[in-house]
């Protein structure tokens, strides 16, 4: 069976093949099965992909979610990552499932060994299904979204608060993330251009608007930034339960907070101000006159797409501060 395993793996040899085979449910299923069963887990009936992600997911109908990293699309990093946060974050007051277990696919073999880990299942439903239910209902709907939004800051504030612990990116003297915003600097105008969200008028004048990393950052002591707060990535139980869930964190860093409000602005609340306004004020935000434009700056250097799920028409607006405005604009 061994054997069997480690055949299937070497077809994932290049990013295009991990491509092709990341949320392939039948590749997995066999070797998540066999992860389970080297923990002492018990088997599942039925597993399943939860949806498209980068690296190879699958829930079991036992309440377990079983992550599993590549060498192929940043997964040592990823694992690394998220290992590292999995041990920073016990014992936090927040809603994060339980790391079980880990392992490798291949352990003491040539070649990469195909770690995982398995992680209780997040419960709920992602905000990105929550929010699609309230938007189409009525104004009682709305107004729990806005409740969960004010809830959701309240975690935001108590996830900046946790203490940075990391042996690596979650150390306080980490120098990942301010060295990622001045890659991102140097690239984020020829990005946004092939893109194609905004206007190229607009993008002629982000270098001078964009200022220097180092100043940027200045006096602001590092949180922990969990930079990838999309739609799905956040589960709520709407009522009650609140705000159930927070998973994947193979994109944190010891950074700056407003960083974290990039993806979960533009994309799990989808440009809605009115929900950032309710976060916000939950989290007992400082929002300055300058909010917007700062806002927008770490709009430029975010390391994702961010504009892809931002459901505004915004190629014609040639001007900094009425973008900034447009997106970022509470008051």
């Amino acid at each position: 069976m061994q054997n069997n395993h480690l055949a299937d793996l070497s077809r994932i040899n290049s990013d295009d093949s991990y491509a092709e085979l990341r949320n392939d449910a039948a590749f997995w299923e066999p070797l998540v099965r066999h992860a389970l069963d080297e923990l002492g887990l018990p088997a599942p009936g039925e597993l399943r992909v939860p949806g498209e992600s980068t690296n190879p997911v699958l829930i079991s109908d036992t309440g377990l979610a079983v992550k599993l990293y590549g060498e192929h699309w940043c997964g040592p990093e990823s694992y690394a990552s998220e290992l590292e946060a999995y041990e920073v974050l016990a014992g936090a007051d927040l809603p994060v499932p339980k790391l079980l277990g880990r392992g490798e696919l291949r352990p003491g073999g040539e070649g990469w060994p195909w770690p995982f880990l398995v992680i209780e299942r997040a419960t709920g439903r992602t905000w990105r299904e929550a929010a699609d239910a309230a938007n189409a209902g009525g104004p009682a709907d709305r107004a729990a979204l806005l409740d969960l939004a004010r809830e959701f800051g309240t975690m935001l504030r108590r996830l900046h608060a946790v203490p940075l612990k990391g042996s690596a990116v979650l150390r306080p003297d980490s120098r990942t993330f301010p060295e990622l915003l001045k890659e991102r600097r140097e690239a984020t105008v020829a990005d946004h251009r092939e893109w194609g969200y905004l206007s190229p008028r607009l993008l002629d004048d982000v270098p001078a608007f964009l200022p220097d990393v180092d100043t940027l950052l200045a006096g602001r002591e590092p949180r922990f930034v969990h930079g990838d707060l999309h739609g799905t990535n956040v589960f709520v139980d709407p009522g009650p339960g609140g705000i159930s869930g927070l998973i994947d964190f193979t994109d944190v860093y010891a950074g700056d907070p407003r960083y974290s409000l990039i993806q979960l602005h533009l994309n799990a609340f989808r440009a809605d101000r009115e929900l950032l306004a309710a976060l916000l004020e939950g989290a007992d935000w400082d929002v300055s006159d300058s909010f917007p434009r700062e806002m927008l700056q770490f709009t430029f250097l975010h390391d994702f797409e961010v504009l892809e799920e931002t459901p505004l028409d915004l190629t014609g607006i040639d001007d900094i501060d009425e973008l900034a405005q447009r997106l970022w604009g509470v008051g």
